[in-house]
């Protein structure tokens, strides 16, 4: 059986890349004040998704995160 490749499994999360904007809250509520974006874009090696996210509510993180992936 063929096993998709490290690779193969990150190309897939090509349509993540780019800017996007947040709005939260609580369920069932208006949402928080301020939103916030995340940007999805490809580390230069190219091995790794990067995802920054900025909150405009003082009391919510930003974040970064690396993603990537374990041989199949």
């Amino acid at each position: 059986m063929d096993q998709p490749t490290a690779d193969d499994a990150l190309r897939r999360l090509e349509p993540l890349v780019g800017e996007w904007t947040l709005e939260a809250g609580p369920p069932g509520g208006e949402p928080w004040p301020g939103g916030g974006r995340s940007i999805f874009e490809w580390h230069p090696s190219g091995a790794h998704l990067v995802q920054h996210t900025i909150v405009a509510l003082p009391e919510a993180p930003d974040s970064l995160s690396i993603i990537g992936c374990a041989a199949a």
